[in-house]
């Protein structure tokens, strides 16, 4: 029983032994961790640094917005677009219709080949070829005579025309002249009349002053004084003075006669007076009288006038809108022949000997007909991509599109060609936005690519960087080696073996470079300065 306890004790003994051996083991751990760190650790990590060694550049710095796109080959078509077909053509496919249309024989080329200009592509038949110029010539021949005819119904058309437009404007002119004669004629009448009036009234007025004037009136008074004496001095007479009542009878007698020779005057002047205003009147009345007729003359000969004027417009609409649908006609079939004319011009320029050739060089991407088919319509007689026709497009924000136009230039990039850079110019911006979904709106944007691009090829990334603002002839260093503190610029400059750090004045700031306006010059040395740690460096 002592022996088992023992034993027991000591085994307890042995794990006490071992978990105390155990946490000492882990206190020295934990221990050993806190000395590197605290004291071991920052020794191996000591700020070092090393310099490498630049010069102060002199030129024109940029910056601008660069958006990223694929280069892309200019392809170049050509297009058939002849027109061959004549009146004589139906819209039934038969072989017969067929033959007034190029048939292809022969295609020389296929797609992916490289073509240089002046390679043949398609080959015609003969027969097509005659056919369709056989077609053309007989049209341009019915052209010729349907212009031949035209234009002598158009002489014939427009001197009918003349003749009878001439016809109506003489019975026009023959109206006018009736008119004015009629006219004349009345104003004559009219004024004869009026002049005789007045020729009767200057008679009446000098009757009337006559019988008013100061003599006229002497006369009279005296006659009527004389009279009424003279019988005074028949009635005064003494019947015993037979010598003295003789005397005074005839003296009275003689007085008498007088005043009735007198007044019998005067009654003789108011009676012409009285006649010729009576004849006043009467010419008057015939005036009147002629006048209604006069009138109605006048207006009947106005109706011809206004009815032959008409006529005269009318003929002269009629004329106008016959020759100007002569002219039409003629132009017509001018127009009709200088078509057909130039149908079989361009015809014979495009067919020549029959071979088509490819207008330009570069890789062919498509192949408009086949062996056996006809040129009927307007299509792609060959597609080929221009290597030195290469483009980027690029999406650029409503931000940054609104400062750029059509012209602009701007510079590509290439990650395939470090540190070269080649020039562009923007060939369209489109105005459609190519997304309305997402926050940002851009709109495509195709820049032409400028110079020597026989080193890319279709599908490379471009960064292309479009210039917003630009110095000239400024001085300026990395932007890196700019060290920032305390609010001031500083750079490193070389001063003998030292490093000095100066402080320096900077400017316009691209990114990547950056404007020093004062503290070092062009051709100076300066530094940029690397911080150097356990397991590599990191610049500052």
């Amino acid at each position: 029983m002592g022996s088992q306890e023992a034993q027991t004790k000591k085994q307890m003994t042995h794990r006490t032994k071992k978990s105390l051996a155990l946490l000492c083991i882990m206190i020295v751990v934990i221990i050993a961790a806190a000395c590197y760190t605290i004291f071991i650790k920052p020794v191996q990590n000591i700020q070092q640094w090393e310099y490498s060694e630049q010069i102060v550049q002199q030129g024109t710095l940029k910056s601008g917005v660069t958006e990223s796109g694929t280069v892309q080959f200019g392809i170049t078509s050509q297009i058939y677009d002849l027109d061959v077909s004549t009146d004589s053509d139906n819209d039934e496919e038969d072989e017969e219709d067929n033959e007034n249309y190029l048939k292809v024989e022969e295609v020389y080329v296929a797609v992916g080949q490289r073509v240089q200009e002046g390679d043949k592509v398609y080959q015609f038949t003969q027969n097509s070829i005659n056919s369709v110029r056989k077609a053309l010539t007989y049209e341009k021949t019915e052209a010729q005579i349907a212009l031949a005819s035209a234009q002598t119904s158009y002489e014939i058309g427009v001197l009918e025309a003349e003749l009878s437009r001439n016809e109506t404007l003489l019975d026009t002119s023959l109206a006018q002249t009736s008119y004015d004669t009629t006219i004349a004629r009345l104003s004559n009448d009219m004024a004869a009349k009026n002049l005789e009036i007045q020729q009767l009234l200057k008679d009446i007025y000098e009757l009337q002053c006559a019988l008013t004037e100061d003599e006229y009136r002497e006369e009279k008074s005296d006659i009527i004084e004389a009279y009424e004496d003279a019988f005074e001095s028949v009635k005064n007479a003494s019947e015993d003075y037979v010598t003295n009542k003789v005397d005074a009878a005839q003296t009275f007698q003689s007085a008498k006669t007088a005043y009735e020779q007198f007044f019998s005057k005067f009654d003789a002047s108011n009676q012409e007076i009285q006649d010729k205003i009576d004849e006043v009147y009467e010419i008057e009345m015939e005036i009147a009288y002629n006048q209604q007729l006069l009138e109605k003359e006048l207006l009947a000969a106005q109706q011809d006038l206004s009815a032959s004027t008409i006529n005269g417009e009318i003929a002269d609409v009629k004329y106008q809108s016959s020759l100007t649908s002569y002219e039409n006609v003629l132009s017509k079939a001018q127009r009709e022949l200088e078509e057909a004319t130039k149908k079989l011009d361009a015809f014979n320029e495009f067919v020549g000997d029959g071979i088509v050739c490819v207008e330009g060089s570069g890789i062919v991407t498509e192949i408009g007909y086949k062996v056996g088919d006809y040129l009927k319509n307007t299509g792609t007689l060959i597609a080929f991509a221009k290597a030195e026709e290469m483009t980027v497009s690029v999406d650029v924000s409503q931000e940054d599109v609104v400062t750029m136009k059509v012209g602009d230039m701007v510079e590509l990039s290439f990650s395939a060609y470090e540190g070269e850079v080649y020039r562009g110019v923007i060939q369209s911006i489109t105005t459609t936005a190519t997304s309305r979904n997402s926050a940002t709106i851009s709109y495509p944007v195709v820049v032409s690519i400028l110079g020597d691009t026989s080193l890319l090829y279709s599908g490379m990334t471009a960064d292309v960087t479009f210039i917003t603002e630009e110095v000239e002839n400024v001085s300026y260093v990395l932007r890196k080696a700019i060290v920032e503190e305390n609010g001031k610029s500083q750079l490193y400059i070389k001063s003998g073996n030292a490093y000095v750090l100066a402080p320096v004045t900077i400017g316009f700031n691209n990114g990547a470079y950056i404007e020093v306006k004062d503290g070092i010059n062009t051709g100076d040395k300066y530094y940029i300065r690397t911080q150097v740690r356990e397991g590599g460096a990191d610049e500052k």
